[in-house]
């Protein structure tokens, strides 16, 4: 992550899944946000390591705003060429994909906001994922 850490994040949370992520395990971020006159762009960070067998992901998200109303999508990214080699970097078995979830999005409203997000392999215990953050970034 010493790419992203050079920029200033408005919000920034790693959620561990220590290799095993089970498809019921949602994993869930609470940011405020304070001005609704700003935009922003929401990235995941995912690490997988060598045991991960597929070249993408598949998510179900959701975003949640502080009146209630809910955002759903269901999101694919690409972890491997089609060669196989692992896309991201990072050293050893362990590596690091920034991926965009929304751009320039704007956040009407001022409070506390929920993204969840669950994988949506076809998987109960998906095998291979280290960690997956969210990072905010003010635009």
């Amino acid at each position: 992550m010493f790419s992203c850490r050079q920029k200033n994040f408005y919000f920034e949370e790693v959620a561990n899944i220590k290799n095993q992520w089970r498809s019921d395990d949602v994993k869930s971020f609470k940011f405020p946000v304070k001005e609704n006159d700003k935009k922003f762009t929401i990235y995941f960070i995912i690490r997988n390591n060598n045991s991960y067998k597929y070249s993408n992901i598949y998510f179900f998200t959701s975003i949640k705003s502080p009146d209630g109303e809910i955002i759903t999508d269901t999101l694919e990214y690409q972890l491997a060429y089609p060669n196989g080699k692992w896309m991201g970097f990072g050293m050893g078995e362990i590596k690091q994909n920034t991926l965009v979830f929304k751009e320039n999005m704007a956040l009407k409203d001022t409070g506390i906001y929920q993204v969840n997000i669950v994988q949506a392999m076809r998987e109960t215990d998906l095998e291979g994922i280290e960690d997956i953050s969210l990072m905010i970034e003010k635009n």
